[in-house]
């Protein structure tokens, strides 16, 4: 019976593994699919640490209602998803009042302040470095009048320590040659990198977990038993039952069902993201771009270009709805006319998102020997390293470095 049982085989619970691994206890990771092969597999591969302010944000309100209606637009509800998770959708448009955006980028700070630091530790331990790129993110827009629209997230950024540098369309195109079309300004993400290959990230935490004595097991959790304050066994799906000491729960966007079975009522949603991953592109890119006209994200990635983004609230285990995909690979086209997508594969996927877009990292209330570290929403890969090193420390009941009461798993009440 390992020390540490970890529920979920994405960038989360293998971080957690690998620092709880430092700290001397025996981990195995529980993983209902292929480990790393979720959302950590299909993101755009951001280490993004100025990602403070939320979604939902001053100025949004007024867009949701063509959104909600528009199948090809950048937040889309299927009309079945709409009254499943109205509640849910309701939450999310009121944490979007200037006093609730100002908390949550206030309370994410801390944490993203120190992402950078905490991977380049890791990645140093695996002796992977190759792993994060070196050259910053760019942000680019065919107007100014873009990026003086959203001043108030650029603004808040800012005071909170996460700084930027606006530059000309010519210096835009000084960095990156091959960009075209309509795009006059842009904006670089200071402390903003890329992961080439977050599948290679997963694999190679995995291996080196493995390496020290870890193990990995396939299978489907689906409940607890518990006695005296405590869990005991984890239950699969077929019915078998695992043995376990301490319990970390990360299993991204399949944690709610689990939450409900230690008492727990979270607004967890499913929010599938898509992306299109052309491994031939026909155009040389050096760095992550945000392209904020077009609504996605274009990364370099070792095997190729991806093309990624959109929000589709449609509820676990949907059917593809891939011309979401489609439409970023063509909008792309705006600023890479030559790009070519022959031979490219489709990607959708869910992310867990709260409502507020702030995880869960914590001591479960109902259960003495249960931790929580879900919720990430489209930040996880880039808080990976930084929450499982606090996933680490509460297992061992050291006191964290970061204040955790705002990520509190019972402030939805």
């Amino acid at each position: 019976m390992a020390d540490v049982t970890i529920i979920g085989g994405g960038i989360i619970g293998l971080a957690s593994a690998s620092a709880l691994q430092d700290r001397g206890y025996s981990v195995e990771l529980i993983e209902r699919g292929a480990v790393g092969f979720g959302a950590s597999y299909g993101n755009c591969g951001l280490l993004a640490p100025g990602e403070v302010v939320p979604i939902s944000k001053p100025g949004v309100l007024s867009r949701i209602p063509k959104w909600l209606f528009d199948p090809e637009g950048p937040l889309f509800v299927r009309p079945q998803g709409l009254a499943r998770d109205l509640t849910w959708l309701l939450r999310f448009l009121r944490a979007g009042r200037v006093d609730r955006v100002r908390h949550i980028a206030s309370s994410l700070a801390p944490m993203m302040r120190r992402v950078n630091a905490d991977y380049a530790s890791l990645l140093r331990k695996i002796a992977r470095p190759d792993l994060l790129s070196s050259v910053e993110n760019l942000m680019l827009f065919n107007h100014r009048s873009e990026y003086d629209r959203d001043r108030f997230t650029w603004d808040l950024r800012t005071e909170l320590g996460f700084g930027h540098t606006f530059i000309t369309g010519d210096e835009v195109r000084r960095l990156e040659p091959a960009i075209e079309g309509p795009v006059t300004c842009g904006v670089v993400m200071t402390d903003w990198f890329h992961f080439p290959d977050p599948y290679a990230l997963s694999m190679a935490l995995e291996a080196d977990i493995v390496r020290r004595g870890g193990r990995v097991l396939k299978a489907n959790a689906v409940g607890f038993e518990h006695r005296d304050g405590q869990i005991g066994k984890i239950v699969f799906d077929t019915g078998e039952r695992l043995d376990v000491t301490q319990v970390v729960l990360a299993a991204g966007a399949w944690s709610g069902p689990l939450a409900k079975k230690l008492g727990l009522d979270i607004p967890l949603a499913h929010l599938n993201g898509y992306h299109v991953h052309a491994p031939r592109p026909n155009v040389e890119v050096r760095r992550a771009i945000y392209y904020a006209s077009g609504g996605f994200v274009l990364t370099p990635m070792a095997t190729g270009l991806r093309i990624g983004g959109t929000i589709e609230v449609a509820g676990p285990d949907p059917k593809p709805n891939y011309r979401r995909a489609d439409v970023l690979a063509e909008r792309a086209r705006a600023i890479f006319p030559a790009l070519d997508i022959e031979g490219s594969t489709r990607w959708m996927g869910p992310r867990p998102f709260i409502p507020d877009t702030m995880p869960v990292i914590g001591a479960a209330p109902t259960f003495r020997n249960v931790t929580l570290a879900f919720g990430h929403g489209q930040i996880g890969l880039t808080l990976g390293a930084t929450t499982g090193q606090l996933v680490a420390q509460i297992v061992s009941g050291e006191a964290p470095d970061v204040n955790l009461a705002p990520y509190s798993p019972v402030r939805f009440g």
